[in-house]
């Protein structure tokens, strides 16, 4: 890592755990370079909440004013999604219907300033397909473009239109895998944790929001980042999450269960090599992991949150620098570096993503498959 990375990870620990020990190491900062590599990681507001503690020599105010713009946009955009998710949720419920609110906004609550994490779409999942059906029957109304694409979009994990410019995701699966073993005992975990544990409760503007169970939540977060460094990359905003929800709910956590699972879908290694950055990089105490760290792949990791940048945004330049076929080749070449280099980590998923990958690019260049657009 680079003097900027360190010094964005030292300030992230501050500001995410208010802590004053912390802010007296910070110096000889150039707040310049790390406000640019906190926009790449979707974190200026985060970082920004470090300023209550750092006196005027660690940062001057010429400096927090160049924050305090993006900041004060950050909190209007976050009141106006929350409003979203309340309406929606009222919306949902009236018409019989029981929406989850999974990842981002259910996240937000756990950090000192809620309204500083900066949060993308809007998650929803529906345990009853039925219900989701009518979700997005509703939601094709909403958005007639999202309608008229969605017979064209190979995804199969959720429907996403956009409502008063926000983009909302309607989930038929909380999550999944390509590899057919594992995608089925993945169901069997998530209809099992929601049986057999009471219902999770996210407040938002005064309302009380179902969301996902805590064993299942922490689980969830562990597959999505995984998911995500196979794909493309993560960014560390998702790995701030979890740290915080992992300080927040450890007691209420299942361990032995969450061990279970983790080793029943093969994300083990990964886990442990997500929790290793989690207590050193990030500053979890190391009582508060539901499961063991292990050092071997975190640099690996941390190195490619910093290539990559937020979701590996720097890692798929290629899906607008190309197109047509010579999109297609060169994807086909992307994944299969991209799962090689994941296999050690995630070695079913990655082989059956690969798979996949190629069975659909070769659909697209034979044009076989016109059900099937873009990458």
């Amino acid at each position: 890592m680079n003097k900027e990375q360190k010094d964005l990870l030292s300030i992230l620990r501050c500001a995410l755990w208010q802590d004053e020990k912390i802010a007296l190491s910070i110096k000889n900062i150039c707040w310049d370079k790390v406000f640019q590599l906190a926009k790449e990681q979707c974190l200026v507001g985060i970082i920004a909440d470090s300023f209550q503690i750092l006196n005027n020599k660690q940062i001057d105010k010429n400096n927090k004013l160049k924050w305090l713009g993006y900041i004060v946009k950050l909190e209007q955009k976050n009141s106006s999604l929350n409003k979203l998710v309340y309406n929606l949720f009222l919306k949902f419920q009236n018409m019989q219907l029981s929406p989850i609110l999974m990842k981002g906004l259910a996240f937000a609550e756990n950090y000192p300033y809620p309204l500083h994490r900066q949060c993308g779409d809007i998650d929803i999942y529906f345990r009853n397909r039925e219900d989701c059906n009518k979700a997005v029957e509703w939601a094709a109304n909403i958005d007639r473009i999202a309608a008229k694409s969605c017979a064209n979009k190979r995804e199969r994990k959720h429907f996403t239109f956009s409502i008063h410019g926000n983009i909302v995701e309607l989930h038929y699966f909380m999550c999944l895998f390509e590899n057919s073993r594992l995608h089925k005992r993945l169901q069997q975990i998530i209809d099992e944790e929601f049986a057999d544990n009471e219902p999770s409760f996210v407040c938002i503007e005064e309302k009380q929001i179902e969301t996902v169970p805590y064993t299942l939540s922490v689980l969830h977060q562990i597959i999505h980042i995984s998911r995500h460094l196979l794909e493309a990359g993560i960014g560390l905003r998702q790995i701030c999450d979890l740290a915080l929800y992992l300080d927040k709910y450890y007691d209420v956590i299942d361990k032995e269960k969450l061990n279970v699972y983790l080793n029943d879908l093969q994300l083990m290694t990964v886990a442990k090599s997500i929790g290793y950055i989690l207590v050193n990089f990030l500053g979890l105490k190391n009582e508060k992991m539901p499961f063991t760290i292990d050092k071997q792949y975190s640099e690996f990791i941390i190195r490619e949150i910093f290539e990559g940048g937020n979701f590996g945004k720097k890692n798929i330049t290629y899906r607008e620098n190309s197109q047509g076929l010579r999109r297609k080749v060169i994807s086909i070449f992307y994944f299969y570096k991209r799962c090689k280099k994941y296999q050690p980590l995630m070695p079913l998923e990655a082989k059956s993503y690969f798979l996949k990958k190629i069975i659909l690019n070769i659909r697209l260049i034979t044009k076989h498959n016109y059900l099937f657009e873009n990458e």
